[in-house]
């Protein structure tokens, strides 16, 4: 008797674990959560697409959270999350494994302080700033006064894009400051009377100047039109094919409601700003 309780105690444990590991299993093949991180060039525009698919999509949550291009495609390749995204193309090492999706393009920005002068800037110009051999804004057209030019930290797409563009793997000079994030980098050229740097598109707000690169001002048209010569695209990254909600979620991010979204997030300064730091959600790299 005692041999047949026992046996009927194993079996139904056995019954229990198989249960529960089918109804966890099921709950995340079937969840109605997706996360999103990597690239704040992309996260606002990331954001507002999850808004808006949201919405509409009452019974699914979608989580946007920054880091940098190396963050999305790190943790998007390690499973840490469903979507990661991007603002530099991936490296055929990164991309093994990985579907990209094109979901807009955006333009970095080149600013000075507010009360600088100096209206447009050649890539020459910049280059040579940057590298050390232009110190003095009158160089360039400006007041006698020297320039602080400031970089991103290591990490962020947005400089790798922006070294790819202007550097031509020239190092920097001794006198180029690093910020971090997209924000960082804003803030101290608001305060910086001597300050140029650079940030991707959808940060920019009223606080800086916006300068003209090689004669090209940044609008919607020069960026896709190709004019305007500091343009990249902003990637979302799926490991494998993407099905469910995901595919769902993409396929709306691509549609013609999906792309107005993000050409207002990227191009109607009204709309850019709205992530707000002290929330917490780390929209803190590029």
């Amino acid at each position: 008797m005692d041999v047949k309780i026992k046996y009927s105690v194993v079996i139904f444990t056995i019954v229990i674990v198989a249960i529960a590991g089918y109804l966890i299993y099921s709950d995340v093949a079937n969840s109605n959560t997706i996360t999103i991180a990597g690239s704040t060039s992309v996260a606002p525009v990331a954001q507002a697409l999850a808004n808006a698919y949201m919405s509409n999509h009452p019974g699914v949550k979608i989580s946007v959270s920054g880091g940098d291009s190396g963050v999305g495609i790190n943790d998007v390749r390690s499973g840490q999350v469903d979507i990661g995204a991007s603002s530099r193309n991936l490296t055929s090492s990164e991309a093994e494994g990985l579907s990209q999706y094109i979901i807009g393009q955006d333009a970095i920005s080149i600013i000075v302080n507010e009360q600088n002068p100096v209206n447009g800037i050649s890539l020459d110009q910049l280059n040579g700033i940057y590298n050390g051999t232009i110190t003095n804004w009158d160089l360039v057209g400006g007041n006698n006064s020297p320039i602080t030019p400031v970089t991103r930290e290591a990490g962020s797409g947005t400089r790798a894009d922006f070294e790819k563009f202007v550097m031509t793997n020239e190092p920097y000079g001794p006198k180029v400051q690093v910020a971090t994030f997209n924000y960082g980098l804003l803030q101290t050229v608001a305060v910086t009377p001597g300050a140029i740097g650079y940030v991707a598109h959808d940060y920019l707000n009223n606080e800086v100047k916006l300068l003209t690169v090689d004669n090209i001002t940044l609008t919607q048209q020069s960026v896709q039109n190709g004019n305007y010569p500091l343009t990249r695209n902003l990637l979302f990254l799926v490991k494998g094919t993407p099905t469910g909600n995901v595919k769902d979620f993409i396929d709306f991010a691509q549609s013609p409601e999906g792309q107005a979204i993000v050409n207002n997030i990227e191009y109607n300064l009204t709309a850019n700003n709205t992530y707000n730091p002290s929330s917490g959600i780390g929209y803190s790299g590029g």
